[in-house]
């Protein structure tokens, strides 16, 4: 190439112009073609993820943890967001960032005590700056030292807090932390005739101490323009467009003191970005015990925090609930959870599961996943709750009001909680203060610093000197603790302000009579009255006056008054201090916001109040009420009484509308003796769940309770319902009802068997397991089962503490028939998976178990005759659990009630087979779960890795070691008919069976007239037989006077025949009586003829005159009080008659002998002198009594024996004089010889026993004596 160029060395020239042209073209030919154009701005670009919101942060007048002090709403007519003594500061932002790029709703958690979404907006958290001081790796974060230098910074409390409202009333918000974008997804059918009404405001712990400065709107890549922080957005989507973004930015000035008290002022900015798309309304509802909540959009997912503290024993207690257009039309397709640590269950509209971490863990993620199917289509939703079971340490930061009433405020480890203090609180300006630790981990942590602005203060209890200023002044508390060589940080911000509020008044008409309404509104709080009705008003006219109150008033002047209504979107200017407004109704009819703002101003300060009057219109429909608690009339008492309702409403064409404790706009109450009831859930359908204990009597066994039920719609209709019920006091072995005991084996393959057992009144589920299993005799009241199972059992005492079941056997061997591998492992893993599969039959459940216990390293055991803990494998023993969860406690410390149904089940490996793993057994996981009832996850959770051998690549399990087992689509899969009763579900691709052969689920079809029918199995797995039908007769239209037609009916398929009857049917005759008052009857059961007809026989009862014959009472029968007399006639010796003075009816009545002389008391017949009539009667005892044998009166009581003839006159024998010799003459000729008594007896054995002498001729003899 060299010599050619140096041959040719203008090519080399030429060449290089070449090549700078092409350049200069490439840049200046498409500049000629390019037009100007702003670059674009990435937030307008953005398609958004949903975000949680965090709870912690906390908007103007909200109360978070620790006591609420009283600086809302004072008086009548509403209630306000109250200033807690201690709000909490946010979570770590990662965990903003995390979830907000995960896709999350941003529904505020429900708050105990309130309605959720509307009132509860401000629960609304936020994550901290990003630049927060996390100091360097292994150093914990905040840290404290010797000088200011060292203070950790004061991280911003600060939040932009969007709320929107869903079909023009219903609330949903969203926060920003500053710095960030984040974003709402929001559906068409979402919006109000395509409106989106919204209103911004500051969160956090700093918001008092910060203010709004600009807010900017923009559609799309369109130029911002100004926007109000209240307001509309009328919302379209372009033709053919799947997205429409609108991006609302925000500016924010905010002030805050450093951890030395000097004063930090920041510019913040905020963007929300809200996508409008079309597509199916329908959200998911998770919420949970005592007041969690999560909303997840349709194939989104939320996540959530749950800590340790906030569930009962680990009890995560659920319910999940459709919302949205499209939730009548929804159906739940498919739900389960698993953790990260292997445990997997199913999932139902309400239930529980129980979380744990994982032995040396702090934290346990659990993932909740449904799909759903709705019009045709299916959609996912996931729910990722993080378990937390770590550090629980709070620090109690006291504060005394006047010197004297105490106030607590809690702030948690490595957060910020704040406070206001007004000048009036204190004396002459002085704080005093005691800090202690509080929480599971305060005994193994100290307090080892505090300050105050930056100087040290005591770290037991002191006073600090405070400082009035303009517009308040804020100061800082940091504590520093020490708890298992980790070091902890609080910090309580402090604002001490004048005590200034404003106090609003007017006046509605109630019942025709005129309310007066008064408001007290804290600065910078938001005060929300009680709804007010249109028919309270005059055309909606409301007057009012406004007035400043506290001791700080002086020099200040209301300077502005403004209500925003969202019924026309505008703003209107008030005057002050006092005017009139109208209030306005929203587009729809329903609920209007009426939102005053007031300011003012003096000393250099200037104040705001907030308050909120909702106007509602008063409906003339009444609300419907159902509760299944209606026609019940006793409950127990000290028991828990679970029940359903629900409430809605109709419109003109029966469109019915139902009232959600839950909803917006509408009010659900439910209250037992005044106290509320606890709301579980959904419990199908429309039903609502409430559960409620009835309280006992404080003497007495029976007391009453009242259930009142109240609803009002959105529309202002309304409705109650009160329903009485007796409470009975349970005593102790009462039964108040039954339940069924379950003994599972299905992870050994022998099944299931149960048994109905009853419920008593305070006996541990224990006992009653014990007595219906193996017939355990219980100490009383609670005794035997009437019936048992008859098993054995290997336990200590069922009545005792800490009850252990360790084995169970019926009487069968249980342990030698079970389905399972005893002995050692041994081989390699390829042997043992052989031994596995030859067993089992690859890729079966039981299959896919044992190799996961292979893989998660369990030991083999031998097996026994019984099924016990350590039988098969390590982890093998019983568990229980009630309705479907497990306890976390013993047997013995559960109570059965009526309808529950205990199961107890056998498990192979800690729980983790059956759902309820914990602690050890599981380092790889388990692919398959038994749920119990034969029923096994709907298909194995393996986790694939790919790997090549030789050349061969294979996905293999890392749970149970499976090579490519199947995971083709299950719309190839068919069930298979095994030819032994049961069926399989096959993959059409690979052939591999897919879980575990089932029994077929029969099903019947039947030609008309034909004696036999075809049974297959639903399953269209091929499966066909032929049977005769198996006839049961269903009906007879015969009677007892003329034939007719008899219809049969086939038990398995229920097919019917129908034959005719020509002769009528005898009558049937039960024990039953009837009667019309003078005569009794029978009828025939088949046609009602009287039957048996006769009069009444009376004979003397207990207490009246009854009919031998059918037990009806005289005075039942009777027209009158049924008294008897008798007239004076009428008397023989059998008795006299008495005749019944209102309907003359005559009975015989036998005489008494209680008058005087033994005559009877009534008529006087056999009167005598008792003394002529004597009896003697031997009392046994050496004496008699005397008696009349006339009226049987005893005459002498106990009277000595006086002998005639040898005999008393009660038939006592005289007793023989002993002779001299009472015992004989044992001298005498043996045998038989002359024992010198005087009896004449013959001799026997043994002789008389009260003899004296005895013949002897037989030889015997006497023994002598009195016997």
């Amino acid at each position: 190439m060299k010599k050619f160029f140096e041959r040719f060395p203008w090519l080399q020239q030429a060449g290089c112009g070449v090549l700078i042209c092409a350049l200069l073209l490439s840049i200046c030919l498409p500049l000629m073609g390019m037009r100007s154009a702003e670059p674009e701005n990435p937030i307008l670009q953005a398609a958004p993820q949903e975000i949680t919101v965090l709870q912690a942060g906390q908007a103007p007048g909200h109360a978070g943890n620790g006591e609420a002090e009283s600086t809302g709403a004072a008086g009548s007519g509403g209630s306000a967001d109250s200033e807690l003594t201690g709000e909490q500061e946010q979570p770590d932002p990662e965990e903003t960032e995390n979830q907000a790029e995960q896709g999350q709703d941003t529904q505020p958690e429900q708050q105990s005590g309130s309605k959720p979404q509307q009132e509860v907006l401000a629960d609304a958290a936020i994550g901290t700056n990003t630049d927060s001081n996390k100091g360097d790796e292994g150093e914990e974060a905040g840290d404290t030292g010797e000088t200011d230098e060292d203070l950790p910074e004061t991280e911003l409390d600060l939040g932009a807090l969007l709320t929107w409202y869903k079909y023009g009333s219903q609330a949903s918000s969203m926060v920003c932390a500053p710095g960030d974008s984040v974003g709402k997804r929001v559906l068409l059918a979402q919006l109000d005739r395509g409106r989106l009404r919204y209103e911004l405001n500051l969160t956090g712990l700093d918001a008092e101490d910060a203010k709004i400065t600009d807010v900017q709107v923009a559609v799309g890549n369109g130029v911002s323009q100004k926007a109000d922080t209240r307001g509309v957005l009328d919302m379209t989507l372009p033709d053919g467009a799947e997205f429409q973004n609108y991006i609302l930015t925000v500016q924010a000035h905010a002030v805050q003191k450093n951890q030395k008290g000097e004063t930090v002022e920041t510019d913040v900015n905020f963007a929300f970005v809200l996508r409008l798309e079309s597509g199916i309304d329908l959200d998911l509802q998770l919420t949970w015990q005592p007041n969690g909540q999560a909303t997840c959009p349709a194939n989104g997912s939320v996540n959530r925090t749950v800590k340790s503290d906030t569930l009962t024993e680990g009890s995560f207690t659920y319910t999940l609930q459709f919302l949205g257009e499209s939730a009548d039309d929804a159906t739940i397709r498919t739900a389960e959870y698993w953790a990260t640590d292997g445990e997997r269950g199913t999932l139902s509209e309400s239930g529980e599961i129980q979380m744990a971490a994982a032995d040396g863990k702090d934290t346990e993620t659990y993932y909740l996943a449904v799909t759903a199917e709705v019009l045709g289509q299916t959609i996912s939703y996931t729910f990722v709750v993080k378990y937390e079971d770590g550090l629980d340490l709070q620090l109690q930061f006291t504060w005394y009001e006047k010197s004297v009433t105490a106030q607590n405020v809690l702030c948690d480890a490595d957060k910020r909680a704040a406070l206001t203090i007004k000048h009036n609180q204190i004396n002459n300006s002085e704080l005093l203060y005691k800090l202690g630790l509080t929480g599971r981990s305060a005994e193994d942590a100290q307090i080892t610093s505090a300050s105050f602005n930056g100087a040290s203060i005591s770290t037991d209890s002191g006073s600090v000197q405070m400082e009035s200023a303009e517009n308040g002044a804020s100061y800082t508390v940091l504590v520093t603790a020490a708890v298992k060589e980790r070091t902890v940080n609080f910090t309580i911000t402090i604002r001490y302000q004048s005590d200034v509020s404003m106090e609003m008044s007017y006046t509605v008409m109630e019942d025709g009579t005129a309310k007066p309404c008064v408001l007290t509104c804290e600065n910078r709080k938001t005060v929300h009255a009680e709804d007010v009705y249109d028919n309270q008003l005059t055309d909606g006219s409301l007057g009012y006056e406004l007035r400043l109150t506290g001791e700080d008033t002086s020099g200040i002047e209301i300077t502005s008054v403004t209500c925003y209504q969202s019924g026309d979107f505008s703003t209107k200017t008030l005057t002050a201090p006092t005017g009139s407004v109208t209030l306005l109704l929203a587009e729809d009819g329903k609920t209007g916001e009426n939102t005053f703002t007031i300011k003012a101003s003096g000393a250099g300060e200037e104040y705001t109040f907030i308050i909120s009057i909702p106007y509602k219109h008063r409906g003339d429909q009444e609300v419907k009420i159902e509760c299944d608690l209606e026609g019940v009339e006793s409950v127990a008492n000290g028991q828990m009484l679970t029940f359903k309702l629900r409430a809605w409403s109709e419109d003109a064409e029966q469109n019915k509308t139902y009232i959600l404790y839950t909803g917006t706009d509408t009010k659900l109450s439910v209250k037992m003796d005044d106290e509320a009831c606890i709301f579980t859930g959904v419990a199908g359908g429309s039903w609502q769940q409430f559960k409620v204990t009835p309280s006992n009597p404080e003497k007495g066994d029976t007391n009453e309770h009242t259930l009142v039920i109240s609803a009002e719609d959105a529309f202002g209709n309304k409705g109650e319902k009160t329903i009485l019920l007796r409470g009975e006091r349970a005593s102790s072995g009462e039964k108040l009802g039954e339940a069924t005991i379950v003994i599972d084996m299905g992870v050994v393959g022998l099944g299931s068997s149960s048994i109905t057992c009853d419920v008593l009144a305070g006996e541990p589920a224990s006992c009653a397991v014990a007595k219906a299993v193996w017939g355990y005799t219980a100490p009383e009241p609670f005794g035997t089962a009437e019936r048992s199972l008859g098993w054995r059992a290997e336990c200590n005492d069922p009545f005792g503490p800490d009850f252990y079941l360790r084995s169970l056997d019926d009487t069968s061997g249980l342990g030698m028939r079970a389905n399972a591998i005893s002995g050692s492992w041994s081989g390699t893993e390829e042997e043992n998976f052989a031994r596995i599969d030859a067993q089992f039959g690859e890729g079966t459940n039981l299959d896919i178990l044992w190799r996961c216990i292979y893989r998660n390293s369990l030991s083999l055991n031998d097996a026994s005759s019984s099924l016990g803990e350590l039988d098969f494998t390590e982890g093998s023993g019983w568990e229980y659990e009630i309705n479907g969860t497990y306890p976390s406690y013993g047997m013995d410390k559960a109570d059965l009630k009526p309808g529950d149904t205990l199961t107890l089940r056998y498990t192979l490996a800690y729980g983790w087979d059956i759902g309820n793993g914990q602690g050890r057994g599981n380092s790889v996981g388990y692919c398959v779960t038994y749920y119990g009832g034969g029923r096994w996850s709907e298909e194995p959770h393996h986790d694939l890795q790919a790997v090549t051998t030789d050349g061969i690549t294979k996905q293999i399990c890392k749970r149970c070691g499976l090579e490519n087992p199947c995971t083709h689509p299950k719309n190839h899969q068919k069930y298979v008919d095994q030819e032994n009763g049961t069926c399989a579900l096959v993959c059409g691709d690979c052939g591999k069976n897919v879980g575990d052969p089932a029994p077929h689920v029969l099903q019947y079809t039947s030609e008309e007239n034909s004696e036999v029918h075809i049974i297959t199995c639903q399953h269209d797995c091929g499966y066909k037989k032929e049977e005769p039908h198996i006839w049961k007769e269903i009906s007879n239209t015969a009677s007892c006077e003329h034939g007719g037609i008899r219809t049969d009916e086939c038990q398995d398929c229920h097919a019917k025949r129908e034959t005719e009857e020509p002769e009528p049917l005898e009558h049937e005759i039960g024990d039953v009586w009837y009667s019309d008052g003078a005569k009794h009857y029978q009828k025939c059961k088949n046609c009602g003829t009287h039957i048996n007809e006769a009069e009444h026989h009376y004979v003397e009862g207990e207490y009246d005159w009854v009919c031998d014959k059918c037990k009806m009472l005289h005075m039942s029968a009777c027209n009158g009080i049924g008294e008897f007399r008798w007239d004076g006639s009428e008397v023989d010796a059998d008795g006299h008659t008495l005749y019944c003075k209102d309907c003359r009816l005559s009975v015989k009545q036998v005489h008494d002998q209680k008058g005087e002389n033994g005559a009877c008391s009534v008529c006087g017949y056999g009167s005598h002198v008792c003394e002529e009539h004597k009896q003697y009667v031997n009392n046994g005892d050496g004496t008699h009594k005397v008696i009349c044998s006339v009226c049987q009166k005893v005459l002498t009581e106990n009277e000595a024996h006086t002998y005639a003839n040898g005999f008393c006159a009660c038939g006592e024998p005289e007793p023989a004089s002993p002779g001299p010799n009472p015992g004989g003459d044992d001298g005498g000729n043996a045998p038989g010889g002359d024992d010198g008594g005087d009896d004449s007896g013959s001799g026997g054995a043994g002789g008389d026993p009260g003899g004296g002498s005895d013949s002897g001729d037989d030889g015997s003899g006497d023994t002598g004596g009195e016997g």
